[in-house]
């Protein structure tokens, strides 16, 4: 087993971490904090997040959960705890949230239930359920719980 390497200084703040939206990588220094790194996004990725609210712009980053390594949404309150921790050219991620469905009323619609497709019969009726034949009165066998009586 490899040896453990633990830290008894705080970590080292970063000078330049890479933001990624899409094919698009650029370096950068970290921001102070999560509004100020929005900033930086709108300010490095301009066409990609033209017209988009700040509301809608999500930063993350990749973290291990349950041993697994996978991305993890960076809210605004932990921006700065979680910036202080990057190692140099860790990679931030930039997405776009969807924008809710409306309804005419401009208000939120519910989510949407996954849609069946209709079916499709070639009568005007649908088909009957098939039934299996009910056994003959002669068939019938006395049972009990331990076996055959």
């Amino acid at each position: 087993m490899p040896a453990m390497i633990y830290r008894s200084e705080p970590p080292i703040p970063t000078d330049i971490i890479i933001y990624k939206m899409g094919d698009k990588f650029v370096y950068m220094r970290p921001a102070d904090d999560y509004e100020q790194a929005l900033d930086y996004a709108q300010k490095e990725f301009p066409d990609e997040l033209r017209g988009v609210t700040r509301d809608r712009i999500e930063l993350y980053t990749i973290g291990k959960v349950d041993g697994q390594r996978q991305l993890v949404r960076i809210s605004a309150d932990a921006w700065t705890p979680t910036a202080a921790r990057l190692m140099r050219g860790e990679i931030v991620f930039i997405s776009i949230k969807p924008l809710p469905s409306t309804t005419k009323d401009g208000e939120v619609a519910p989510p949407q239930y996954l849609e069946i497709p209709p079916l499709h019969f070639t009568s005007s009726t649908p088909p009957s359920p098939k039934r299996t034949p009910s056994p003959l009165p002669t068939a019938r066998r006395s049972r009990s719980w331990f076996g055959r009586r």
